[in-house]
């Protein structure tokens, strides 16, 4: 009787220490675990942070780039004339200038320059519905800036500019063309990857134009 009772300690006894082991190496994983679901989240919400980068400008065309943080320090946030105009025509390149491959993307892009409120207004301008229509015909769009002006520079951006669109069939035959004045408040904010530009269009009017020597 001795014997196995020594067997069951020694038995039950290794079971124990068996059980201790599992236990703290479960207690290891599941710290381990949550030390790496904290990172991916702090991650995750960093993620959708904008940063601020540096940015260069390009003061013949006005292009605005994003550059390393240990070549050049950060820009200032005065916007050049060059750079107010290349954002301008970059939002209409992304409003007027399109196809079937492209007309989402370029939409989606109008977002990330022009407030909630205001892009509410480029839709109306825009015609989405007739769009769909050319788009089914398999048209394509384009955009081309005859003329601008910098109306006001403080606080706000005021910019008027006068544009065409044309609307090409497969052909590249003209389908429409049209003749527009636009009207921009543009508000200055942070430079970011998002927005290199670091400018967010908060208020958009756009009507006919008909150049007094064509009405003649």
């Amino acid at each position: 009787m001795s014997n196995a009772t020594d067997d069951f300690i020694r038995v039950h006894g290794n079971l124990s220490y068996v059980n201790t082991w599992l236990k703290l190496i479960s207690l290891v994983l599941l710290l381990v675990c949550l030390m790496l679901g904290g990172a991916l989240l702090v991650k995750i919400m960093d993620s959708r942070v904008e940063h601020v980068v540096p940015i260069v400008i390009n003061e013949r065309t006005g292009d605005a780039i994003a550059v390393d943080y240990r070549v050049v320090d950060a820009a200032g946030e005065e916007r050049s004339p060059f750079e107010v105009r290349k954002f301008c025509e970059d939002f209409l390149a992304d409003a007027y200038t399109y196809n079937k491959y492209t007309v989402k993307t370029k939409l989606e892009s109008l977002s990330r320059s022009t407030s909630p409120e205001a892009l509410h207004q480029v839709r109306e301008a825009l015609k989405l519905a007739h769009r769909s229509e050319l788009l089914g015909r398999n048209a394509q769009g384009l955009a081309e800036v005859t003329s601008y002006m910098i109306t006001e520079s403080k606080p706000l951006l005021k910019v008027q500019l006068y544009f065409t669109t044309k609307v090409l069939s497969q052909l590249d035959e003209i389908m429409e063309e049209d003749s527009s004045l636009g009207a921009f408040v543009i508000k200055p904010v942070k430079r970011s990857t998002r927005n290199p530009h670091g400018l967010i269009i908060i208020d958009y009017r756009q009507s006919p134009f008909q150049n007094k020597s064509e009405v003649q």
